[in-house]
């Protein structure tokens, strides 16, 4: 019989000290896991399990390749051993069932609906029903060969001679995420920035040292673009060997296709189950500005700290999404928070607006003073701003008003600023425990 035909069922060696791991996360449960390590082949065809992998494994995304063996078949087992498992495929088989009094039943076992068990008694042929709750425990032979008690790929593998191969494996997972909290200390003029990666392992598999990489961006197709490049010079990228020195572990941040990549420059431990923090980036020292704003029918002042995200003011880093939660410090030097925001992905030169709460000592009010309908297709109406400053203070605050389609100001009080997005602005001084009020009117052509 020729050597390709043979099937063999042999124990594989999979040689530990040459295995790596690299894990690259990204926002949405989704991560991707490639793996390096050795197999121990005899040639020809034979079978192997393969069960070091993620409980959250996509079966579709997995890559496997290396030093010319083939994959003739791969089987994703995930009937794993269990009580109901074992008992559905142990059906016209014989079992004992020792009672609760120690007496003992022997029979042929016909059906198990998870309360009861239903066996042809081996001596009387009769059918017995026994209840679980009745039931010490269960007697079977073994356990049947086509179970498995972790999710395990099968593999087939044809190797061209007897010898070591190294292999490559790669697959996409659920289980993964990542979010990033980024701790401030605000003084009035600049705000400590510290930045930290929170990632949960809920894979249903550990990793020792592995190689940590985290995508920041919306990625669509992500199995067909991280599908390409695994081999050749790309994979020579991957098996780099890590040569950083005893230190805190931080990322390096990098474009990387439309979106922004993170690699940490140390390896790292994740146990199954397990939450943990990394510094994203060392703490940075951000100019920033306090402001009011006012939006037009609302019912508060809100208190926005604002930055621009550049490399003058102290940052221009590549911010991902995240929670901005600031701290302030008292007379008494202890810190005391004051307030948190969300941000999205935010890249270079963007602004930051970080809104931490409603001002207690300002109020604003929005009241429409006339509305009329000029002719069939024009309607005006006025409104009146009125602001109130009772702080002993001076304060500034603006006032945001977003014009609709075909909507402009045709009359105001006050000067105004209006952007690309037909947002306008007042700027109002308002003097400690005064209050100011000024009015526009604005028209809409249908």
């Amino acid at each position: 019989m020729k050597q390709f035909t043979i099937i063999l069922l042999l124990t594989l060696i999979l040689i530990p000290i040459y295995g790596e791991d690299w894990i690259t996360i990204y926002n949405d449960d989704l991560s991707l896991v490639r793996s390096r390590f050795e197999l121990k082949l005899d040639a020809g065809r034979q079978e192997y399990n393969f069960d070091d992998i993620t409980s959250r494994i996509k079966p579709s995304s997995v890559i496997v390749s290396g030093g010319g063996i083939r994959v003739a078949e791969q089987n994703y087992e995930y009937d794993l051993a269990g009580k109901y498992q074992i008992m559905a495929k142990y059906l016209d088989r014989e079992v004992i069932v020792i009672m609760k009094d120690q007496s003992k039943l022997q029979g042929t076992l016909k059906f198990f609906d998870g309360g009861n068990t239903g066996i042809i008694e081996s001596s009387t042929k009769r059918l017995l029903v026994i209840s679980d709750s009745e039931t010490q425990w269960l007697q079977l032979a073994e356990l049947p060969p086509n179970f498995y008690t972790k999710p395990t790929l099968h593999w087939s593998l044809i190797a061209p001679k007897k010898g070591v191969y190294p292999v490559q494996l790669s697959y996409l997972s659920g289980g993964f995420s990542w979010d990033v909290t980024y701790n401030t200390v605000w003084d009035e003029k600049n705000l400590q920035f510290n930045s930290w990666v929170t990632i949960n392992n809920r894979s249903g598999r550990a990793f020792d040292k592995v190689n940590l990489k985290l995508i920041a961006g919306e990625v669509n197709q992500v199995q067909e673009y991280y599908n390409k490049g695994l081999t050749g010079a790309g994979m020579q990228r991957y098996y780099a060997e890590d040569s950083a020195a005893m230190s805190a572990p931080s990322f390096e941040e990098k474009a990387f296709h439309d979106f922004h990549m993170y690699t940490l420059d140390q390896k790292v431990s994740f146990a199954n189950n397990q939450t943990k923090q990394l510094e994203l980036y060392p703490t940075m020292n951000i100019s920033a500005n306090a402001v009011y704003e006012y939006n037009t029918y609302s019912t508060a002042v809100n208190s926005i700290i604002k930055f621009k995200n550049t490399a003058e003011n102290g940052a221009g880093k590549a911010l991902p999404k995240g929670v901005i939660k600031v701290y302030k410090q008292d007379t008494d030097g202890n810190l005391e928070f004051i307030g948190e925001d969300s941000i999205n992905h935010t890249s270079r030169n963007e602004e930051v607006a970080v809104n931490t709460g409603k001002a207690f000592d300002l109020v604003g009010s929005t009241r429409v003073k006339e509305n009329k309908q000029v002719s069939n297709r024009i309607n005006e109406r006025v409104l009146q701003i009125t602001l109130k400053n009772n702080s002993d203070k001076p304060k500034k605050i603006n006032v945001m008003h977003q014009l609709g389609t075909g909507t402009k100001i045709v009359e105001s009080d006050l000067r105004y600023a209006k952007d690309s997005n037909d947002k306008v602005t007042y700027s109002v001084e308002i003097a400690p425990n005064k209050e100011a009020i000024f009015s526009f009117r604005e028209r809409t052509e249908y």
